[in-house]
């Protein structure tokens, strides 16, 4: 792309911001010394040496490693990922607002040393999800990540082995036990309609017809409401 095509796409503020931020990051990342991937516990968590458990910040794939829950839909290739793109090699990580969550993790951006923005990586390949409950420096890019793979049905959006696609298979299952208009249920400040006893209700939960939150929200990934 020659410089005068570049000059009308900056003129945006959006796009300004956009990509300051990734620069900033990567700049951040490269000038920061490299560090090994122990060991990935799944598609979100990683051990990294000399600084333990490491949380992707804006991240969230499906559950495989929960004590208390089953495996989720699409968490093992999320997990399998992950270990192929990360474990055993160096990367560098970048922090937000926040140095670690209340479990006592470590929130990092992970960048491998060609520069792979990993976090972004994996919502952008669909092995998950934006994770929006609270602010981060890149959350509208990986918004837009999202909903490029879920168009494209790319990874947890994608077909199914067998040819049924999830969100096909999940429409089935509600229309049997909802008659395709029964009741989901919404959280106070998410996007996204869900199941009822899904993991993300576990803050606040709404009740909403589902006729009404198919126009207003969109159906969650992992519970696969419709």
């Amino acid at each position: 792309m020659r410089p005068r095509e570049v000059r009308p796409l900056l003129r945006h503020p959006l796009a300004v911001r956009r990509v300051t931020a990734f620069l900033f990051g990567l700049l951040a990342a490269t000038s920061a010394p490299a560090q090994l991937v122990e060991r990935v516990v799944d598609g979100d968590t990683i051990i990294v040496e000399g600084v333990g458990r490491v949380r992707l910040i804006g991240v969230d794939t499906p559950e495989t490693v929960h004590p208390n829950r089953p495996v989720e839909f699409f968490g093992r290739e999320a997990s399998a990922f992950t270990k192929g793109l990360l474990e055993g090699k160096r990367v560098r990580l970048e922090y937000d607002q926040e140095r670690q969550d209340r479990y006592g993790r470590t929130l990092a951006y992970v960048y491998l040393t060609d520069g792979t923005f990993v976090n972004a990586e994996i919502i952008r390949r669909g092995y998950g999800h934006a994770y929006t409950r609270f602010p981060f420096r890149h959350m509208e890019a990986f918004r837009q990540f999202e909903r490029e793979a879920r168009d494209d049905r790319r990874g947890l959006w994608g077909e199914v082995v067998g040819g049924s696609s999830p969100r096909a298979s999940s429409s089935a299952e509600a229309r049997s036990s909802t008659g395709g208009s029964g009741t989901v249920y919404v959280t106070r400040t998410g996007r996204k309609y869900h199941r009822e006893g899904c993991r993300f209700l576990s803050k606040s939960k709404i009740p909403m017809k589902r006729n009404e939150a198919v126009e207003r929200y969109e159906p969650c990934g992992v519970c696969k409401p419709d």
